[in-house]
């Protein structure tokens, strides 16, 4: 098939149509402006079944069309797939129920015995029960895990994973690569009669099996889906020594909603303290049993004399020194004695041979034994705290699995494998268990996948219809219209102005040019740059506006001056518009964003046109071609859908968006015109869904029931989450009071000490008063003293003076007198 593809691919190729196809128009060869660069599309990969996924049934060879690389046992003949029943397209399964296990070591053992059953005597092989258990995270981790929401920060779209290696599965281990279901045959007596008319017999069945592999109970289960039937023909064989007949063994793989056995916060914790508990409890008995060994190792020669020991003495020292401790005292004491001066013999040749070589290598032994002893204490310790950390539970309540070590000839083993390792098989996987594990893997994928699909082709009926081309082409020339009459309005003054100076106009143009070619330049290089920056991001937003307005360009005359210079200033507010929008896109449908990731398997943000006509006819809808078509030209875009347009929006007008209501009729596509009764009876079972059972004399509603259950287990999750909010704000208030109370005492030590220190300015400052007290009262002293002395010394110069004035009237006269 695929060489009759490549040939029709190169006659294609090959003719004319083809080629003039190929030939670029007259409108592209036109000279491009600066202002739009091309765009290069990233890196694209999708991956899809192929077929339809309303299949039912599958033989030989059609799961080797399906599954070129699947190994297929040899006894398989016939597969039923019933997952089409347990979830059809108006009841599809939900992801986000959240789930996770924790295996533990083999040598932690299970706080409750496990007392289940794997392989009792009556054991008949005509069914098996086989069990796959889902580990999903819950649907907010989905979402800004897998699908790089809008709103997210850079460093969670940047490590987006495939949904697909979020959802994972507990599988059974035999041997080291050999993934297999867990579960087991089917036994009368312990599951009961008649499984083909009894659906809870292979219910017991894979309960008793699961239990006993792998330690989980699954009766608390509410909801067990048959997800697929596989049967094998077998041949004549000898089983434990009775020969057993041909025969058809039928395997029923189970999907049960394991999540409802999830602990809650309050049974985690109290099963991690029994773990702790179980380790303190190991470790005693261990010390007791080396204190024990201690005890019972023999004494040294030197310190036992035997005339003087008891019986027993005599025959404990006998005992640990492995020698018989029958007879009399007397033959115990010459027992001991003789073995006593063997032990004495051989320690003095041992010394003797010593003697020599203790000077020379004692040193060297010193330092060996001592780091053998740092080497032996540093392998004691990390060998406890390995052991410690094996019996310590995680913080987030997990599913505990202690697997049966003992089963499938001491191989058996669990292991958690995601969704898309289970699906990457290889053609070294052929045995019959690894099939089984393939197969479900393959086939929950391609539910997946429908549901995805239908999720899609749900959003496309729902988007109105593009504007058609007519339309757009009477837009356009109302625009040509309006362009014309401005350029009669305009040409009417310019013949005079060339008359008048044509020298100048020339001059004008010539300089113009120069800068035209200039503008092609800068142009040429950001298309470049933009071309380099572009490769990792593409807009579709800006590559629908890229094609429209190319399309405007082409009918547009191109050497007007004024036309492209408001076309570059209105293409640079468009991009700077378009930068202020990314920073405030929002992801408002978020479902539809995860349908069209699951295909898109490397985040390129685009899935081409073929590849949506291939999922919309592999949902099994028998939509025609016309019908496909006509969904496909809302959304495609340069033979390509970006789905972001759909489920982004900005903030402006994320509540402006209105949900539309969908008929049922429309959602069933082509189906219900089918005169097939099976698509019939299906749509009366969905309409009718009584579910009424009499239980206890009261007839009770499941349906109601069930819807009451998923209700209070949406609460309880959500009070789970409050509550360990609440757990992790009380942590921080905790740690917030600590603070709180380490500054407090800081700040009481420094107001003690800010306390003694005023206290000791206090005293200084009265002792200052006092000095300075005693100083005014010296200093008036000393005052009043200078004051008297002044006095004194003014009166005795008075009279110096007067003295003085005596003497000269003396002189005068005596002068005179002469």
């Amino acid at each position: 098939s695929r060489e009759r593809e490549r040939e029709r691919r190169r006659s294609r190729e090959r003719s004319p149509q083809r080629k003039r196809s190929r030939e670029r128009s007259p409108r592209r060869d036109r000279e491009r402006s600066p202002r739009r660069p091309r765009r290069v599309l990233p890196r694209y990969t999708v991956q899809f079944s192929k077929f339809s996924l309303d299949c039912r049934s599958c033989d030989m060879m059609e799961l080797r069309r399906r599954y070129q690389n699947l190994y297929i046992p040899s006894d398989f003949f016939d597969a039923q797939f019933t997952w089409v029943d347990a979830f059809p397209m108006s009841r599809p399964f939900q992801l986000g129920n959240y789930c996770n296990f924790y295996v533990m070591h083999r040598e932690v053992d299970p706080i409750d015995k496990n007392a289940a059953v794997l392989d009792p005597p009556d054991a008949d092989h005509l069914y098996s029960a086989k069990v796959m258990l889902m580990a999903s995270p819950s649907m907010e981790d989905l979402y800004h895990k897998s699908c790089a929401l809008a709103e997210d920060p850079q460093e969670l779209r940047d490590g987006f994973q495939h949904p697909a290696r979020l959802v994972k599965f507990l599988v059974g281990m035999k041997g080291k690569d050999e993934a297999m279901a867990i579960g087991g045959h089917w036994s009368p007596s312990l599951d009961g009669p008649d499984p083909e008319k009894d659906p809870s017999v292979l219910i017991k069945t894979a309960i008793r099996c699961c239990k006993a592999l792998t330690g989980i109970d699954l009766s608390v289960c509410t909801q067990w889906y048959r997800f697929a039937e596989i049967r094998y023909h077998r041949p004549e064989e000898t089983h434990k020594g009775r020969t057993v007949p041909a025969h058809v063994e039928t395997v029923v793989l189970f999907f049960p909603d394991v999540w409802h056995c999830l602990p809650t916060r309050s049974e985690w914790e109290t099963l991690s303290r029994g773990y702790k508990q179980q380790l303190v409890e190991k470790l005693q008995e261990e010390k007791d049993d080396g204190e024990a060994k201690e005890i019972s190792t023999p004494t040294h020669w030197s310190k036992l004399d035997p005339k003087t020991m008891k019986v027993n003495d005599l025959r404990k020292e006998l005992e640990s020194r492995t020698l018989s401790s029958k007879g009399l005292k007397s033959q115990l004491i010459a027992r001991l004695t003789k073995q006593l001066k063997v032990e004495e013999q051989k320690e003095e040749q041992k010394e003797l041979e010593k003697s020599e070589k203790e000077e020379e290598e004692e040193e060297d032994r010193k330092s060996e034994d001592d780091k053998e002893e740092e080497e032996r204490k540093r392998q004691e310790e990390l060998e406890r705290q390995r052991r410690e950390r094996r019996y310590i539970l995680p913080d987030e309540p997990a599913i505990i699995v202690h697997p049966n070590w003992a089963a499938k000839s001491g191989k058996f083993d669990c292991s958690i494998m995601s969704l898309s390792v289970l699906l990457d098989y290889r053609l070294e996987d052929n045995k019959e268990h690894s099939f089984e594990v393939s197969l479900f893997a393959e086939l929950f994928n391609e539910m997946l996948q429908r549901d995805f699909g239908v999720r899609i082709y749900k959003a496309l009926i729902s988007l109105p219809e593009r504007e058609d081309k007519k339309d757009k082409k009477s837009k356009k020339d109302e625009r040509k219209e309006k362009k014309e009459e401005k350029d009669d309005e305009t040409d009417d003054p310019k013949p005079k102005r060339r008359k008048s100076g044509d020298d100048k106009d020339k001059k004008e143009e010539r300089d113009e040019k120069k800068r035209e070619d200039k503008r092609k330049d800068d142009s040429k290089e950001e298309e470049e740059t933009e071309e380099d920056n572009n490769q990792e991001e593409y807009d579709p937003m800006e590559a629908e506006e890229a094609e429209d307005e190319d399309e405007d360009r082409d009918e547009e005359e191109m050497n007007k001056r004024e036309d492209r210079k408001e076309g570059n200033k209105h293409c640079k507010e468009r991009a700077s518009k378009d930068k202020k929008d990314k920073t405030q896109m929002v992801t408002v449908n978020r479902d539809l964003l995860m349908a069209f990731v699951y295909f898109d398997q490397s985040h390129c943000g685009y899935l081409l046109e073929k590849d949506m006509e291939e999922i919309l006819y592999t949902l099994g809808l028998h939509l025609s071609r016309a019908q496909v078509k006509k969904l496909l030209n809302k959304v495609v875009l340069r033979e390509s859908c970006f789905y972001r347009r759909l489920t982004d929006t900005s903030k402006d007008e994320e509540n402006q968006e209105e949900s539309q209501e969908l008929q049922e009729d429309m959602l069933g596509g082509n189906r219900l015109l089918l005169p097939s009764p099976t698509v019939k009876q299906e749509c009366k079972a969905v309409e009718e869904n009584v579910g009424l059972i009499v239980y206890n004399g009261a007839m009770v509603d499941v349906g109601s029931l069930l819807q009451k259950l998923e209700k209070s287990e949406r609460v309880r999750a959500e009070i789970e989450q409050k509550l360990q909010l609440l757990e992790e704000k009380t942590d921080e208030d905790e740690k917030t009071i600590l603070q709180l109370e380490n500054s407090n005492k800081s700040l009481s030590a420094e107001l003690k000490e800010v306390k003694k220190d005023l206290g000791q300015l206090q005293e200084n400052l009265k002792t200052s008063d006092d000095k300075k007290l005693q100083f005014e009262g010296q200093l008036n002293k000393t005052i009043k003293n200078l004051a008297t002395v002044m006095d004194e010394i003014q009166s005795v110069l008075k009279q110096d003076v007067v003295k003085n004035e005596d003497k000269d009237q003396k002189s005068k006269e005596n002068g005179a007198n002469v």
